[in-house]
């Protein structure tokens, strides 16, 4: 069985909904404090690991604030080359029948809306500096007469980059520029409570989505398995795992050793059961 992208791309499944039954103090006190700032129209820096849900984070405080029938613009900061920083982000010329207009590509995608830079920590400290300068000087330039069309920032730092960045110039710049809110989410490990919401709800989701994984489960004993890892790449890795016992599983119940090896170090199956090839 393959999953069609729709299954494995469960990002924006249930916006805020995980979040909002979630288990985790710290977790509930994060998402009212989001669902307030959401309103504030601040721009925000939201610091995490990898795949501990800063996208989702980001979505969350699109849809629910004023600029929800705003687009949402993603720029992907990671292995970003010299030209993609130009086309998104330098202003061009641009010659019209009676005018001369200079033109923000990226600006202009996320005028009305949201501009996400993901992975932001990963570019090179000039690559910040330049992008953060062409947001401000871009946004001076375009929206001088509509300041509430400029493009709300939010940006994606990875919690291994945080304290390198804060020790830098950027991280001046970034308060001087951006005068953001920065959120902090924790890592999977620290709100294990939250581990089987998460994944009744990737279950659900394959079952809703999959017509022959109707009987899908995860045994207790998988279950606990989950609980105690400590899952160093934080929920992707958590929804890759219950995706992989889906499939190794049959659509039935996902049991240790339909887990990844770096779980369990199990054979999925045993030679000469369904699936031997």
């Amino acid at each position: 069985m393959i999953f069609s992208k729709q299954h494995i791309d469960l990002d924006n499944i249930l916006l805020g909904d995980f979040e909002r039954n979630s288990q985790s103090a710290l977790m509930q006190d994060i998402f009212h404090k989001i669902l307030r700032l959401a309103k504030l129209d601040s721009n925000v820096v939201i610091v995490g690991e990898i795949g501990s849900g800063k996208r989702r984070l980001a979505h969350i405080v699109h849809k629910n604030s004023n600029r929800v029938n705003g687009p949402f613009h993603s720029f992907y900061c990671i292995d970003v080359n010299e030209n993609d920083y130009k086309d998104a982000f330098w202003g061009r010329l641009k010659l019209e029948p009676d005018q001369i207009t200079l033109r923000y590509d990226a600006l202009e995608k996320s005028s009305d809306g949201i501009l996400y830079l993901d992975q932001f920590s990963e570019l090179s400290p000039d690559y910040m500096s330049n992008i953060l300068d062409s947001y401000t000087k871009g946004c001076e330039q375009l929206f001088r007469y509509n300041k509430s069309a400029q493009p709300r920032l939010i940006i994606s730092l990875n919690q291994e980059s945080y304290q390198n960045i804060l020790k830098g110039s950027v991280w001046k710049k970034v308060l001087n520029k951006l005068n953001p809110v920065v959120i902090v989410l924790p890592p999977l490990r620290e709100r294990k409570e939250d581990i089987p919401l998460l994944i009744d709800y990737f279950l659900n989701e394959i079952k809703k989505n999959e017509a022959d994984f109707k009987n899908l489960r995860i045994s207790q004993k998988a279950l606990d398995e989950c609980s105690n890892y400590k899952w160093p790449g934080n929920i992707r890795q958590l929804k890759n795992a219950v995706l992989q016992g889906a499939i190794l599983s049959y659509g039935e119940t996902i049991k240790s050793e339909h887990l990844p090896f770096s779980m369990s170090w199990q054979l999925p199956y045993k030679f000469g059961e369904k699936g031997d090839s």
